[in-house]
């Protein structure tokens, strides 16, 4: 009976033995890490000038303003929810993007202010366009604008992804101000008759550069430019 319990004993141990050794051996097999795909860079080129006209001759990009926009948000009194809009009339007077020399990227565009739209009427045609410094009257007047441009040879290659950077200056009631510009590229694609690339950028500005005694937003506006650019076949 004795030499039966010893039996036993001597198998328990050694059953336990080859499952922690089996386990042991799992648990230190190298699990690979599969880490983020590479950036790929093309060597697209994008130029046009006087972008907002529709050209006749086909293989001239222009600024397909009808499927472009720019978007806004920032904080309802500092600490609340978020305000957002968009603005309605948005031009592109340049772009020359050159995907493989980033440093060759400029464009310049600018807003009208009074084209705000938060789809808020009682809050459009109320207190923000008093905010804006503007009415409803002005189109094209400096007062009615607010511009960004590019500051030349400033464009690089994000580090953190497929983005660029580019430094600009964003003009705003009369003030203008430093910011950095991220872009993001939508490659040329085929639509039919047209061919399409899309551009969409971001940004900050800090209410106090630009509207220090406001007390309806937060201290940060964040700002996006969507900007879809076609060409004739």
């Amino acid at each position: 009976m004795k030499k039966l319990k010893f039996t036993l004993v001597v198998l328990l141990v050694l059953t336990a033995a080859f499952f922690a050794t089996h386990c042991q051996h799992e648990d230190s097999e190298a699990i690979p890490v599969v880490g983020p795909d590479p950036v790929e860079r093309g060597d697209q080129i994008i130029t046009c000038t006087d972008c907002n006209t529709v050209p006749a001759a086909s293989g001239v990009w222009y600024h397909d303003k009808a499927h472009s926009n720019v978007e806004w948000e920032t904080q309802y009194k500092e600490f609340g929810s978020l305000l957002t809009g968009r603005f309605d009339s948005f031009f592109m007077t340049s772009l020359n993007f050159d995907e493989a020399n980033p440093s060759n990227i400029s464009f310049e565009g600018y807003v009208w202010l009074n084209s705000v739209n938060t789809s808020e009427p009682a809050r459009d045609d109320g207190c923000l366009l008093v905010s804006f410094g503007t009415t409803n009257d002005l189109t094209d007047e400096a007062q009615n604008r607010a511009t960004l441009k590019t500051k030349a040879g400033t464009g690089r290659y994000s580090t953190t992804d497929a983005g660029f950077l580019i430094d600009a200056d964003i003009t705003f009631l009369g003030i203008t101000k430093p910011i950095t510009v991220k872009m993001f590229f939508a490659p040329k694609y085929d639509i039919g008759t047209s061919f399409a690339a899309g551009f969409n950028s971001e940004f900050e500005i800090k209410k106090a550069d630009f509207l220090p005694n406001d007390t309806n937003i937060g201290d940060v506006i964040r700002i996006k430019i969507n900007s879809l650019m076609k060409a004739k076949k």
